[in-house]
């Protein structure tokens, strides 16, 4: 099943948001499947911490689970999607990643309001 996520990567001057198609749920968070695993496997193709570019991160973050046409792209953010499950913030300090994790409340697909989220975690990587 389709587990739609948007991966908002910030910090204090730029903001890149990538979608994911599928398993955008949050386990996962030691590795594997899951939204924890995906961003965790970007950081292998991203600058070491504490060096953190919110470009570079999306970028990697692509690199690492992009498996086929559709599947993961960038996009303009939450707002450009009307039916996640998930979305996450993901942004640096000290030597750490912070995840933050907003569930869907409803779905909005085929009109014009936004979906609305509510923050269920905030995670260490």
């Amino acid at each position: 099943m389709g587990t739609r996520a948007v991966y908002t990567f910030k910090d204090d001057h730029d903001s890149f948001s990538v979608y994911k198609h599928y398993d955008g749920y949050p386990e996962g968070l030691g590795g594997g499947s899951g939204a924890f695993g995906f961003i965790k496997e970007a950081k292998a193709f991203a600058w070491d911490l504490p060096r953190f570019d919110p470009s570079d991160f999306a970028a990697a973050f692509i690199k690492a689970n992009k498996e086929a046409g559709g599947d993961v792209y960038l996009t303009h953010g939450p707002k450009s999607h009307g039916d996640l499950s998930y979305r996450y913030e993901v942004t640096r300090e000290g030597d750490n990643l912070i995840v933050k994790t907003f569930e869907a409340l409803d779905w909005t697909f085929g009109t014009k309001k936004y979906q609305k989220f509510k923050q269920i975690r905030v995670d260490t990587l």
